[in-house]
Order: C-alpha cells, then sequence, then structure tokens
C-alpha cells in the first residue's frame, strides 16, 4: 500500500465505502507512480465542468451531446481508477446509445458523481 493510501486510510473523514469509490493504487500506478502528477490530474477531474455539462445536455434532450459528455467521463474516471463512477458511466452510456436510459438511472449515476467528488475531496485533504 502506497503512503497516499495509507494517509486517506488515517483521516477522519474516512468511509467504509471509499475503495468502491476509488482505487488510489491503480490511478498511481497509471501515472507511473507520480503522486505529483496524480494530484494534478485529479484536480483537473474536480475542476472540469463536465459533469454539469452531462446533466445540461440530458436535460436540455440532446442525447448525441450527453453521451459524447458520458464517453468522456468514462475516459476520465477510467484514467483516475474511479470505479464507481468509471461503471456506472459505462451503463449509462450504453443506455444513452440505445435510447432506454430513465430518470431513475441519471438519478443513480448523479449519487455516484457526487460522492466520488466528496470522497476526491477527502482524499485530497489528507494527502496535500
Amino acid at each position: 500500500m502506497s503512503e497516499i493510501s495509507d494517509k486517506v486510510k488515517a483521516s477522519p473523514q474516512y468511509p467504509s465505502d471509499f475503495d468502491e469509490y476509488i482505487d488510489i493504487e491503480s490511478g498511481l500506478k497509471r501515472v507511473a507512480g507520480s503522486v505529483k502528477i496524480y494530484i494534478k490530474i485529479l484536480h483537473s477531474f474536480l475542476a472540469t465542468e463536465e459533469l454539469d455539462k452531462f446533466t445540461a445536455n440530458l436535460a436540455a434532450g440532446d442525447i448525441e451531446a450527453a453521451t459524447a459528455t458520458a464517453h468522456g467521463i468514462k475516459g476520465m474516471s477510467g484514467n483516475l481508477s474511479l470505479t464507481k463512477l468509471y461503471n456506472e458511466t459505462v451503463a449509462f452510456e450504453t443506455k444513452l446509445k440505445q435510447g432506454v436510459y430513465e430518470s431513475a438511472d441519471k438519478e443513480t449515476f448523479d449519487a455516484i458523481a457526487e460522492k466520488t467528488s466528496a470522497y476526491l475531496n477527502i482524499m485530497l485533504a489528507a494527502i496535500e
């Protein structure tokens, strides 16, 4: 286990389901173990407006744009090893492509995205 994982797990805000949402070790491997790069990319992800853009696309009924945005979120979350968000985005993107998504799908996606962002903030607070 890395020093980052140890710091995050020692945090008083560390949630019991954290590892379902973020795989720190895998994320670090994707950036050749560079903590500095991983932190920088995590901040970029939090600063991106893709999640808001996705919501706006769906609200506007622009399924094509929503699908493209979901694809981008899928790539970012996969590269950062944001496991639960990645898996949910894969499922939602598939439903969008098939035209079979429901409002409950969006609610589930939103809950996972919100929790992932909160957990990223907990992680960053613990390691910075």
